[in-house]
C-alpha cells in the first residue's frame, strides 16, 4: 500500500488504538482519549496494562490482546518503549500512526537522533506512515476525528481549509482566531518532527482530498525543499496553497532547528522559491489563515484594479491606503458608471472610487443599486466592501441580496464590523454565499490581493 493510501486511512480510520490511554487527568493519554471519545464514532481500543477500562471503554494490556489490527494507533508512551510498541502494531497489520511523544531528533539528547532513525527504518520497511513524533496530533474536522491531545480543537467550524503546520503552538493560536473569525477547516495537521510524512507527502494526499479546497502551510524548515516545491507547483492550479515561512532572522532560524530538528534555510531565497512555484505567500499568521479563507471561498481575481465601497469614509481611506501599499490600483470607473453613480447618490457623498455610502445608509435599496452598478463595470477587477454598525439596526440595514449578486460579477471581500449579536445573521448569509467577511478593512483588502496573486499564478503558462 502506497503512502497516499496509508494517509487516507490515517485521516479516515474505522478503528483507533491509544497506547498510553488513561483516566488520569495529569497524563497526556487522558487528553488524547478525551479528544477521541468526544469526536470519533468508530471503534476505540485503549491500551494500558494496568487498566480494565479507560473512559468506560474496555482496555487491553498490550497490542497482542487487541481484537483486531486498528487502522490508526496513537502513541502516548515513554520514548524508550515506542520502537517495540510500533513494531507490535505493525506486526498486527496497523499501518498508520500518530506519535505524540517527544525526545527524538529535536531534543538535545545524545541518542535522540539514533532513536529517530531506528524508528524511521522500522516504519519505512513496513510502508507505514507516521505523523510526528513530537506532535500534538491531527484533526479531521469534516469526518469526526480528533487524534490530538487538545479536545477543544474539535470545536472549530468545519470548512475547506487544510492547515498544515510544523508547530503545534501555531495551530493552537490559529484555531481560536479562526473560531472568532468564522473560518472553517477540513483538517488541522501538526507534522512535528516528520519521521516519514513531511510537506510533500501531505500535499500529495491533500491534492486528492475532496474536503479540502485550499491548503495553508506554516513552514519552519525542511530537508528537501525542492520536493515540497514540486508538489506545490503540481497542486496549485487546482487548489491554492498559502504559505508562511518562519525564520526570517538569524535567531529564529536557529530556533527552528532546535524546535523541529529541521534546516530552515535562507528566508529570502525560500520565499522567492515559494512564489515562483505557485504559492501565495503570507507574512503574518493572521494573513495565512485569512488569505486561505478568501481562496477557499472566492474565485480568483484577474487584474489589480480595485473598487472600494464603504459606509464610512474613514474605512474607505484605510482600505485605499492598504490597496495601494499592497501594489493594487484604485479602479477608474467608466463614464457610464460615473454618470449613473452621480445620478443615484447625492452630491455630498463621495461618488468616485472610493465610494462613500454614509449619507444614504438608511436607503438599503439605493446602496444595493450602487454596489451592483460598480460590480458591472469592466474597469473593476475586484471589490472591497466596508460596512460598520454605527446606530440603530432598524435604520441601518445591509443590502445583502445586492452584495450576493455583485459577488457573482466580481471577486469580493467584505469588512463587516458590529457589536456581538447585531449582524450575526447578516454575516452568516453573506458567507453562506461564498463571500469572505473580515473584521478590518486592512485584512479585507489584503485578502482580495491574495485572490489577485492566485489569479496571476493561474495565468502563467
Amino acid at each position: 500500500m502506497m503512502k497516499p493510501e496509508r494517509l487516507k486511512t490515517l485521516f479516515n480510520p474505522e478503528s483507533v488504538a491509544v497506547a498510553g490511554a488513561t483516566d488520569n487527568e495529569n497524563k497526556m493519554g487522558y487528553h488524547v482519549m478525551k479528544s477521541l471519545v468526544e469526536s470519533f464514532d468508530g471503534r476505540i481500543y485503549p491500551v494500558n496494562p494496568g487498566k480494565d477500562q479507560v473512559f468506560g471503554i474496555a482496555a487491553y494490556p498490550g497490542v497482542e490482546e487487541l481484537p483486531e489490527a486498528p487502522d490508526l494507533a496513537i502513541i502516548v508512551i515513554p520514548r524508550e518503549k515506542i520502537h517495540d510498541t510500533v513494531k507490535k502494531f505493525i506486526e498486527r497489520g496497523t499501518g498508520a500512526f500518530v506519535i505524540i511523544t517527544s525526545g527524538f531528533r529535536e531534543a538535545e539528547m545524545p541518542d535522540g537522533g539514533k532513536l529517530h532513525e531506528k524508528l524511521r527504518n522500522l516504519v519505512e520497511r513496513a510502508n507505514a506512515v507516521v505523523i510526528g513524533p513530537n506532535t500534538f496530533g491531527i484533526v479531521n474536522v469534516r469526518r469526526g476525528l480528533n487524534a490530538s491531545f487538545t479536545p477543544a480543537l474539535f470545536k472549530v467550524r468545519g470548512g475547506s481549509i487544510a492547515l498544515v503546520s510544523q508547530s503545534g503552538g501555531i495551530c493552537h493560536l490559529l484555531a481560536p482566531y479562526a473560531m472568532r473569525e468564522g473560518i472553517g477547516f477540513s483538517k488541522i495537521i501538526g507534522l512535528g518532527n516528520r519521521l516519514n510524512v513531511d510537506f510533500p507527502e501531505i500535499l500529495e494526499y491533500l491534492a486528492t482530498d475532496d474536503d479540502t479546497r485550499c491548503i495553508a502551510l506554516y513552514i519552519e524548515g525542511t530537508e528537501n525543499p525542492r520536493r515540497m516545491l514540486d508538489e506545490i507547483v503540481k497542486i496549485t492550479r487546482s487548489k491554492p496553497v498559502v504559505a508562511l515561512k518562519a525564520g526570517r532572522f538569524e535567531k529564529a532560524d536557529r530556533a527552528s532547528r532546535s524546535h523541529t530538528g529541521s534546516m530552515a534555510g535562507d528566508y529570502r531565497i525560500f520565499v522567492s522559491a515559494l512564489k515562483q512555484y505557485g504559492a501565495v505567500v503570507a507574512e503574518t499568521l493572521e494573513e495565512l489563515i485569512s488569505f486561505a479563507k478568501a481562496l477557499s471561498m472566492q474565485k480568483p481575481m484577474f487584474g489589480d484594479r480595485v473598487a472600494v465601497v464603504s459606509l464610512v469614509a474613514g474605512l474607505g481611506m484605510v482600505a485605499c491606503d492598504t490597496a495601494e501599499k499592497c501594489g493594487m490600483k484604485l479602479a477608474e470607473f467608466s463614464e457610464n458608471t460615473r454618470s449613473q453613480l452621480y445620478e443615484l447618490l447625492p452630491p455630498y457623498t463621495i461618488r468616485d472610487n472610493p465610494v462613500d455610502l454614509g449619507f444614504v445608509a438608511s436607503d438599503v435599496e439605493l446602496c444595493g443599486k450602487a454596489i451592483e452598478l460598480i460590480a458591472e463595470d469592466r474597469n473593476v477587477d475586484g471589490i472591497v466592501l466596508n460596512y460598520v454598525y454605527s446606530w440603530s439596526g432598524d435604520f441601518l440595514q445591509v443590502p445583502v441580496d445586492s452584495i450576493i449578486r455583485a459577488s457573482g460579477q466580481k471577486p469580493m471581500t467584505v469588512c463587516l464590523n458590529y457589536p456581538p449579536g447585531t449582524w450575526d445573521d447578516v454575516r452568516e448569509k453573506i458567507e453562506a454565499n461564498g463571500i469572505p467577511v473580515y473584521s478590518t478593512p486592512e485584512m479585507a483588502v489584503k485578502s482580495l490581493k491574495a485572490l489577485g496573486d492566485y489569479g496571476k499564478i493561474l495565468l502563467r503558462e
